[in-house]
């Protein structure tokens, strides 16, 4: 069976997950150093902290190693002599992010060895030296060099980075979790209590435990329309479930305090349903974005449990139980009788500790204080420039969008006018949800199976649900409608958009943009 995706934040607020008995529809430390050096914790200790690389005169420079790890057999990125362990790149709006790759990757017909570099999230350009994945490529001995300015007027939030070669993605960053964190700051300005709060950054990803499992390439393996998914609940065989490398870490916090959670599901294929045991989670941003960076949506909002699918964040409040220990875990999620199971796992262990309170532990409710910065998403929304239809679609030889699969001499499918945004009709007409990406820009969701979305976000990913079955072998395919904001003049370019389940990435499901000019 092949391995599937699932389901994203925005969503949660208003869809069931199986763990309710119901299908789906569908940091720490000063920042005064350039460089925190900081280990993952090994698995049932203390959550672990990724190194941090932090602006130096307005630019943070990455130097990334890209090996075959001796120990795994599969690929991995090695930082400051640091192998596995992933920075985080930590700036402020305005500055440059300066990443420069060696592809040390061995050529090998069984494996995967060419390497770039997608800046996910970012509204960046798509052209080189900046997020450019379709041309920008190093085979095994080569180099790469990016310089990705950071607007002015980029959201405060949580974005990441990850190889993106298509055919090797779901080998490279699914299997082999070649993956970091980027923080832009300024959210803790924007809502007063967070700065006050201890922040813990996760990045979650699910590796191949059997490395001989992992090395052939994505391509060869073909989808399959046919498959089943008997028990969605059932174990994700072959792949193990980390918390910044870790299985199960402990995370200290106490009863009653209000610690800031920032998450990245960087797993190929999994759908975190997250949930604390007894407690809530005070959702304050979705892929890099406030919530109320969408004019009329309220700052924070409380929910028992929220579904984050693979390349989605989620940042959030976890407040300690007063009640013993708990658990932050993952809950089953269904999706859809051919995707994958996504069992109920336990991502980290809350546990009390005995320190006295301070001003970060006191529950005083998130305000506030701060606009958030001024850019093109802040501003009234023009007329709708285009109306377009995509179909999302998947046969036992390849999947696709629109009827065709991707390959890299495709010329784009549509042509967008920078300036200008489009209201698109995503329809998803196979038996598992599927991930609708968006590089360069952000989208909101208007309507879900044709229900309005009552308080719209902003977001760069977003589930597809699943066609839902009728009387007589009849079935309703899952539709979301959205609008697509092409007004940022920087992303002039050519650029993709694609199902971020990463072997549905690899096995076609994937089309180019070309923004051009007014």
């Amino acid at each position: 069976m092949k391995r599937r995706l699932s389901i994203f934040a925005l969503l949660a607020l208003w869809l069931p997950s199986c763990s309710a008995g119901a299908p789906p529809l569908p940091s720490n430390g000063s920042l005064a150093s350039s460089v925190v050096q900081a280990r993952a914790a090994p698995g049932g200790v203390a959550l672990g902290v990724p190194p941090e690389v932090h602006a130096v005169r307005g630019v943070a420079t990455v130097e990334l190693i890209a090996k075959i790890d001796p120990a795994t057999g599969l690929p991995t990125f090695v930082f400051n002599g640091m192998k596995g362990v992933i920075p985080t790149i930590r700036v402020k709006p305005g500055d440059t992010i300066v990443v420069d790759v060696s592809n040390l990757l061995p050529p090998s017909a069984g494996m995967q060895s060419d390497m770039n570099l997608h800046f996910h999230g970012l509204v960046v350009s798509p052209n080189p030296p900046a997020d450019n994945v379709l041309t920008t490529l190093a085979m095994p001995g080569g180099t790469l060099h990016y310089v990705v300015p950071i607007p002015r007027g980029q959201d405060p939030g949580l974005y990441w980075y990850h190889p993106h070669v298509h055919g090797e993605t779901d080998y490279q960053v699914g299997q082999a979790g070649m993956s970091g964190a980027i923080v832009v700051t300024g959210l803790e300005e924007h809502l007063r209590g967070l700065a006050a709060m201890t922040e813990r950054l996760l990045v979650v990803r699910s590796v191949a435990s059997n490395a001989a499992r992992s090395v052939m390439p994505a391509m060869s393996m073909k989808p399959h329309d046919s498959d089943t998914n008997n028990n969605p609940c059932g174990p994700d065989a072959g792949f193990t479930t980390t918390v910044n490398g870790a299985v199960e870490p402990t995370i200290a916090i106490a009863p009653g305090e209000r610690q800031f959670f920032r998450l990245v599901n960087a797993t190929a294929h999994k759908n975190l349903d997250l949930a604390v045991d007894g407690g809530s989670l005070e959702l304050v941003a979705i892929d890099g974005f406030a919530l109320d960076a969408y004019a009329g949506t309220a700052a924070t909002r409380t929910v028992t449990h929220v579904v984050v699918p693979p390349a989605g964040r989620a940042e959030f409040v976890v407040t300690g139980s007063r009640n013993g220990p708990a658990e932050f875990r993952t809950l089953c999620y269904n999706s859809g009788p051919t995707g994958d199971p996504d069992p109920m796992i336990v991502l980290a262990h809350l546990r009390n500790v005995p320190h006295a309170f301070h001003r970060g532990y006191a529950p005083a409710p998130l305000r506030v204080a701060r606009p958030l910065p001024r850019n093109l998403f802040t501003l009234p929304l023009p007329p709708v420039a285009a109306t377009r239809t995509v179909v999302f679609n998947e046969d036992d030889n390849a999947m696709y969008i629109n009827g065709q699969a991707f390959w890299p001499g495709a010329a784009p499918m549509f042509t967008v006018r920078v300036g200008t945004i489009e209201r698109w009709n995503v329809v998803n007409i196979t038996q598992e949800v599927h991930d609708f990406h968006m590089h360069q820009t952000h989208f909101y969701v208007e309507q879900i199976n044709g229900v309005k979305v009552p308080h719209p976000v902003w977001a760069d990913s977003v589930v597809i649900p699943r066609r839902t079955p009728g009387a007589n072998g009849s079935w309703t395919p899952g539709s979301l409608t959205m609008v697509v904001d092409f007004r940022p003049p920087v992303i002039a370019g050519e650029f993709v958009f694609h199902c971020h389940i990463l072997d549905h990435e690899d096995s076609g499901m994937m089309a180019k943009i070309r923004a051009v000019a007014p």
